[in-house]
């Protein structure tokens, strides 16, 4: 079974970001891990581009979000964590909103999550039990998993993930 060109973006997100975090040592986990999330915007804009053409109208905010990925590089840890915690309310929102009908959507809070969560351990923010890095992060995204499968079933947006009409 061939796999169509529509799912491409979203798979080399899910490969692209894994292969960047699971190779990262400790020194540059950081910075490692806020490339994945650059690579993932742009893999998530490719998937747009697939889907609909690249409106015009798009490019303003992909090139802010990439300014906004690159400064983030710069401070570091904090950075990091500043770019992660807006990403993940980004997508919270915007999933919740609109729905999630493509692949990237749920591939970037994830990539968000694991950001935020080698940023958490780095700075030494975690406590016990929830509060452990990576606990919190997982919590937050089942629960905006858990509702954003239900928006996008409630709008019937499932049509690009699933290879039918969108």
């Amino acid at each position: 079974m061939k796999m169509p060109i529509r799912y491409l973006p979203g798979v080399f997100a899910v490969m692209g970001g894994a292969l960047l975090l699971l190779l990262s040592r400790r020194k540059v986990a950081i910075p490692i891990a806020i490339l994945a999330t650059m690579l993932g915007l742009c893999c998530m804009e490719a998937e747009y581009w697939v889907a609909h053409g690249f409106p015009r109208s798009e490019i303003p905010f992909f090139a802010s979000t990439l300014l906004l990925s690159l400064t983030a590089l710069l401070f570091g840890v904090l950075g990091g964590t500043a770019l992660a915690i807006l990403g993940l309310g980004f997508f919270a929102y915007v999933n919740l909103r609109y729905g999630a009908p493509y692949l990237p959507d749920y591939v970037m809070p994830i990539l968000y999550a694991f950001t935020l969560a080698r940023c958490r351990r780095q700075l030494n923010w975690e406590g016990p039990g929830l509060l452990r890095a990576g606990s919190t992060e997982g919590f937050w995204i089942a629960l905006t998993y858990f509702f954003t499968v239900w928006r996008t079933s409630d709008l019937s947006k499932w049509g690009w993930i699933t290879g039918g009409p969108w």
